[in-house]
């Protein structure tokens, strides 16, 4: 029987002017990303993608707007099978906040406009949940 683990994520989008940009972070494989980790016991989801966005970012004014998408996987990790879930919010940042890269997890954060945020995120499925979160943003934002 696998061994099962919850996660959560934050897909962080903020408004320059009239335009959007959208946040990856480079993650300890050199693969850009989205911030996420794991969920803590007796803490919700939306509590964790909040927590690990700052905790790696740096950036506290995040607001979580919805849940964008919910995936699940199998995977090793030192010959034991690990089902995983991982919640992933689509969040708003307030203000002009500079980085606090939490270095022992991330190499790098930055800004990107969508089309580049597209074209630079690394995950398999990735690309398709970026596209439905900036779609969605550039609604409710």
């Amino acid at each position: 029987m696998a061994k099962r683990e919850f996660s959560a994520g934050g897909i962080v989008i903020k408004r320059e002017k009239s335009k959007i940009k959208v946040l990856l972070i480079k993650d300890g494989y050199g693969k850009w990303t989205w911030p996420k980790g794991n969920i803590d016991k007796g803490e919700s989801s939306e509590d964790a993608a909040l927590r690990e966005t700052n905790e790696e970012t740096g950036l506290k004014k995040l607001r979580i707007i919805e849940e964008i998408d919910r995936i699940n996987y199998f995977y090793r990790l030192h010959g034991t099978l690990i089902y995983k879930t991982v919640y992933l919010f689509l969040m708003a940042a307030k203000g002009r906040e500079k980085f606090k890269i939490q270095t022992s997890e991330i190499q790098d954060a930055k800004w990107f406009i969508p089309e580049e945020a597209l074209e630079t995120v690394a995950y398999k499925g990735s690309k398709e949940i970026l596209k439905k979160a900036i779609e969605r943003a550039r609604k409710r934002l």
